[in-house]
């Protein structure tokens, strides 16, 4: 099934929620983009609007998207224009000629027709008469270099190894249309890193942090244990002296203590020396 006729939109919430540009924006942009992609995601052209002839009534063709927009969406027409306006400028959105598009909707649609086209491919062999094929299977071990080996099968399994292949291909072409698992954890990293209140030994969190490889779940609750303890006398006092270095809540795992930092063994956080010593 495309894209577009799924019931939900694919949204990359960590892209979304650290897309630099996008927060340069206001919060009745978001409004509009969040809507607007919803309207993208359910055009012939996946993640892209164009406008019709009759719908060219200015010079402007950001006007002209405003006007149309204004029918499909709970704004007035000034805040879709002020919105329209800010997102193309600061490259959320792009306008080329008649045509209003998301760059990362298009390159998913196109990833899903290559996907389409596939699975075509695979149920077409299925009605293909037996016989003797050689293929070549593609044995991965995690970071060492892939190797190909040539095996001779029947054609029943030589269709159930070309499927592989492709579902194979297509996660790397997946792969290669999002960010690299590295990139992910680097940008989950600033985001901890902005939430922390210690600026201190960034490159000892950093590896700490790599280390763990958290989830983006883990994270967020991460994010939540900090918007706590954050509000705690003890972290509130001496100006925050008595903060652990980064590195050290991320290697103790800090986030699960809850109410048992004075437990015997554990986390003493009136010891006034806790944390320290791991500056990088």
């Amino acid at each position: 099934m495309s894209l577009r006729n799924q019931p939900y939109l694919p949204l990359y919430v960590l892209d979304f929620t650290s897309d630099e540009k996008l927060r340069r924006c206001s919060a009745e942009s978001y409004g509009v983009y969040i809507f607007l992609m919803c309207l993208l995601h359910r055009q012939p052209e996946y993640g892209v609007i164009t406008l019709k002839e009759r719908q060219k009534k200015s010079d402007d063709n950001v006007v002209n998207f405003a006007c149309d927009l204004l029918y499909q969406m709970p704004f007035e027409y000034d805040v879709i224009e002020r919105s329209l306006r800010q997102l193309i400028a600061e490259e959320v959105l792009s306008l080329e000629g008649d045509s209003l598009f998301q760059r990362r909707m298009v390159r998913d649609g196109e990833l899903s027709k290559k996907r389409a086209e596939a699975g075509k491919k695979g149920g077409n062999q299925k009605n293909q008469p037996e016989s003797t094929e050689k293929i070549d299977v593609l044995l991965d071990t995690k970071d060492e270099a892939k190797s190909k080996q040539t095996l001779s099968k029947p054609s029943s399994k030589i269709q159930a190894n070309s499927e592989n292949e492709i579902e194979y291909e297509n996660e790397n072409e997946i792969e290669d249309s999002t960010v690299s698992r590295n990139k992910v954890l680097e940008d989950r990293f600033d985001v901890f890193w902005r939430a922390y209140p210690r600026k201190s030994g960034k490159g000892a969190a950093r590896r700490a942090w790599m280390k763990i490889a958290p989830s983006e779940a883990l994270l967020q609750k991460m994010l939540h244990a900090l918007t706590v303890i954050k509000e705690s006398d003890q972290w509130k006092k001496e100006k925050g002296q008595f903060i652990p270095y980064p590195a050290t809540w991320l290697n103790q795992e800090r986030w699960d203590d809850g109410d048992d930092e004075k437990d015997e063994g554990g986390y003493n956080p009136e010891d006034p020396f806790a944390g320290w010593g791991e500056q990088e």
